[in-house]
């Protein structure tokens, strides 16, 4: 894998700045890849922005003889899984390797958000649109608007979806009574973000890996800062990681941005004894 010398808050700062512009103006790939070069430090993101790129003048001339939807989306599989032979890791869906787009470009394996990345910006520059969507445990693309919506299964090499298909896992998954329209309403770039980050951060807190955990964890608090179920995540990783006035800080933030329903008076008594950790011993509570 393309590498260049190592420089880890270089990622962070590149994830940053991706994320400085208008949502609708954020390159998911470009964000994408500066995940991964936490993972990866030195990691060659312009070498892989440029793989994405060409991938895109090779599905542009097949995609604008495209008369539907349908012929675009034909046209995009055929590049990225016929010829590329991009397909969803069934077998290990829980390798973290599979959440990250320079690695699901070289091994050519990936869970459903991640091929979707890598579908919709090759889709993108070759002048089609997309927009994800997240049913269920599961995620797929749209394409075409009303009558002419189709959805998109990367994870099952673009296989096609009704959105009265979507609609049935989505009232299978969560009941009769869900409002399926706003379950599939199109996802946010920075939405998105948080949901891959939110998986890579539950596969590392299942590994007990909290430097990683962490790592998705900050990376989601720039994505969306005051999601206040992330802000509890950042600080139990701090706590169990002995950072007990970072713990603190992010505790404070919990209590502050949460609703009472998530009992928030144990919360403070939790932060009340961060605080006097944070201290050290032989100190007063307050």
């Amino acid at each position: 894998m393309p590498h260049m010398p190592s420089n880890q808050p270089l990622a962070r700062e590149g994830f940053e700045r991706a994320l400085s512009v208008p949502d609708a103006d954020i390159d998911l790939a470009l964000a994408s890849l500066w995940i991964a070069a936490e993972e990866y430090p030195g990691l060659d993101v312009v070498q892989y922005l440029g793989r994405i790129a060409l991938l895109g003048e090779r599905a542009k001339p097949k995609v604008r003889r495209a008369r539907t939807p349908y012929d675009g989306i034909y046209a995009l599989n055929e590049v990225l899984f016929d010829e590329e032979g991009l397909r969803g890791n069934k077998n290990e869906y829980y390798d973290p390797r599979n959440s990250y787009i320079s690695d699901v470009l070289e091994r050519k394996l990936g869970i459903p958000i991640a091929i979707c990345v890598i579908y919709m910006e090759v889709a993108r520059r070759a002048g089609l649109r997309l927009r994800g969507i997240g049913i269920p445990g599961h995620f797929v693309l749209r394409a075409g608007e009303g009558q002419a919506e189709i959805y998109v299964d990367c994870f099952d090499r673009g296989g096609l979806l009704t959105k009265r298909e979507c609609a049935t896992i989505t009232r299978n998954s969560l009941g009769a009574g869900v409002d399926v329209e706003g379950h599939l309403a199109p996802y946010t770039n920075r939405a998105i973000l948080r949901r891959a980050l939110t998986n890579l951060k539950a596969i590392y807190l299942k590994q007990s890996d909290l430097p990683k955990a962490l790592a998705a964890a900050e990376r989601i608090k720039v994505v969306e800062p005051n999601l206040w179920d992330n802000l509890a995540d950042l600080a139990k990783i701090h706590a169990k990681m002995g950072r007990f006035q970072a713990a603190a800080e992010m505790l404070a933030e919990y209590v502050e941005r949460a609703p009472e329903s998530n009992d928030l008076a144990s919360a403070r008594e939790t932060l009340r004894q961060l605080r006097q950790l944070a201290r050290g011993p032989g100190t007063t509570a307050d």
